[in-house]
């Protein structure tokens, strides 16, 4: 059957499940908001598309995007280069990006000026070091998704990859603010949602991809690091082996020398030497065998500065 807009594609999809609107919105949003979206008044945004896809144990988001959106080439060429940047943390490049495609009519909306808005933030906090504007940067990126987000509770709800990422970075600028306890909330909240919603989702559609596993890894050694910096390090020692048994045991290796350099921060801190090092050595084979050159010099001119004692013990 081919469906003038989503919304008719919708109505049919509800109709089948023998669901009313007021059903079908139950603890996402309003009948009314169903109403509009099935007459093609209004689009719906990616949070409600992902809730209405737990409702129906189906991925509507993709089927939105490949059936009722444009997703041109210079939108998906604008999003690559975008992550591309980031990715390899040239932050003149990122800045260059975001003043060419933001202009762009396909960057107005959706997951597109969420890029934007995120690789802003990214801009403002890493090289400014204004921790302020990235995280309003932030907040915008997630009001983009869920026009009803709340900092305060969103681990019951499935946000994007983009969301997510979003997210993290929220936490970091509360960190930098020295709102330690904002932004160990979010991470605490973001964790719950990935274990829930991703690693042990029950819905097919969202298994967890490679981008989740990675930013899962992410969070528990941002945890990890924060915890350290408030000196509950029994907590810290937790948050990394869990980080660093989910990479063995996932055999997802591109963010296990992070965590164990996390864990050698920690032995350290409880002077452990010996056993410092060996993780200090583990992370520095790990840097070389993925062709982290950077990363390896950095760190071994941090540790020969900071946690020289791994070296006279």
């Amino acid at each position: 059957m081919n469906y003038e807009h989503f919304g008719a594609f919708l109505q049919d999809l509800r109709t089948q499940h023998n669901l009313s609107r007021e059903k079908l919105a139950e603890n996402i949003c309003t009948s009314k908001q169903i109403y509009r979206i099935e007459k093609g008044l209004s689009e719906p945004s990616l949070f409600l598309l992902i809730q209405l896809s737990i409702k129906f144990n189906m991925d509507l988001n993709e089927y939105f995007k490949m059936y009722f959106t444009s997703n041109s080439i210079i939108g998906l060429e604008g999003i690559n280069a975008i992550n591309s940047a980031i990715e390899n943390g040239d932050l003149q490049l990122l800045n260059t990006l975001i003043e060419k495609y933001e202009k762009l009519e396909d960057f107005k909306k959706g997951e597109n000026l969420q890029h934007i808005l995120y690789g802003k933030a990214l801009y403002f906090a890493l090289f400014n070091e204004d921790y302020k504007t990235s995280l309003e940067y932030c907040f915008k990126g997630l009001y983009v998704e869920n026009p009803n987000f709340n900092i305060n509770n969103f681990s019951n709800i499935m946000y994007s990859n983009i969301g997510i990422v979003l997210l993290n970075c929220t936490s970091q600028n509360y960190f930098a603010l020295n709102e330690y306890e904002k932004g160990t909330k979010i991470l605490m909240e973001l964790l719950i949602m990935l274990e829930r919603y991703v690693l042990n989702s029950p819905f097919p559609m969202f298994q967890a991809s490679q981008f989740s596993k990675k930013i899962y890894q992410v969070v528990l050694c941002n945890l990890s690091a924060h915890l350290l910096t408030c000196d509950e390090v029994e907590k810290a020692l937790i948050y990394v082996n869990k980080g660093i048994q989910f990479s063995i045991m996932e055999n997802n290796m591109s963010y296990l020398p992070d965590l164990f350099y996390m864990k050698f921060r920690i032995l350290y801190h409880q002077e452990n030497y010996e056993k410092a090092k060996e993780y200090y050595n583990r992370t520095l084979y790990l840097y070389k065998i993925t062709n982290k050159d950077n990363k390896l010099t950095e760190t071994e001119k941090v540790v020969k500065s900071d946690y020289s004692k791994i070296f006279t013990e």
